[in-house]
């Protein structure tokens, strides 16, 4: 990842609100490029490890139907793809036991999900500021 160039972006979130307002928020920021949004994990792991479409960064809900944001984490690290790619599990409420099984792993970060206007529009920053990029850009 070079600093000047923008960061791939995938979306996974189940709800469809929180999908267009995260879709909205990374598409207006100019230091990120949408890769694509999924609704559910299974379309995350078909678009990662049979398409092979890598991005920078995963954002993904952690709880959704059929793989949780942490069996999707779970589900790549054993096939050993993507392990230069961040990720970040986002949910309303912070799952200790997942999160402490990558304690010490930098390419995964657990976050509180936004909730608030000034929270969803503070989350480029906060991604940026876990991957040590200036984040000077503000939608």
């Amino acid at each position: 990842m070079t600093p000047n160039k923008p960061l791939t972006i995938m979306i996974a979130d189940d709800d469809a609100d929180d999908r267009e307002v995260l879709r909205f928020l990374f598409t207006k920021n100019d230091r990120f490029e949408l890769i694509n949004c999924f609704e559910s994990g299974i379309d995350v792991i078909k678009e990662i490890m049979v398409e092979n479409n890598l991005p920078d960064i995963l954002l993904i809900d952690m709880y959704m139907p059929m793989l949780t944001g942490a069996e999707i984490i779970k589900k790549l690290e054993e096939s050993k793809i993507g392990v230069n790619m961040y990720k970040f599990v986002v949910s309303s409420t912070i799952n200790s036991a997942a999160e402490s099984k990558y304690i010490e792993n930098n390419k995964v970060k657990f976050i509180k999900k936004p909730v608030s206007l000034k929270e969803i529009n503070d989350l480029p920053g906060i991604i940026l500021d876990h991957l040590h990029y200036d984040n000077n850009t503000k939608v």
